[in-house]
């Protein structure tokens, strides 16, 4: 049979494959579900946000089918990005 030894050498392995997997595909998923999100703000608004952007960067370069895959970029990179503000000036 196994020894507790081998036990915890799988443990520590399965351990290390899961979070080496977690952490290539968390963009991933991030990537997939923003893009998914894009193409809803595609679908509702997408000329609008395309001619707002044509407009604050002066160009024409914007068109609807640009959002899907600029939202998902912007969303994993800022993935990266994130901070938290705590707030410890409490009132008594």
């Amino acid at each position: 049979m196994y020894s507790k030894h081998d036990l915890s050498m799988a443990a520590a392995g399965a351990l290390a494959v899961g979070l080496i997997g977690f952490l290539v595909f968390s963009p991933v998923l991030t990537f997939a579900f923003s893009y998914l999100g894009g193409m809803i703000l595609k679908a509702c608004v997408g000329k609008a946000v395309a001619d707002g952007l044509n407009l604050m960067f002066d160009t024409s370069r914007f068109t609807p089918d640009f959002i899907p895959l600029a939202c998902a970029t912007l969303a994993t990179i800022g993935r990266y990005f994130r901070s938290t503000q705590t707030d410890n000036n409490r009132k008594e």
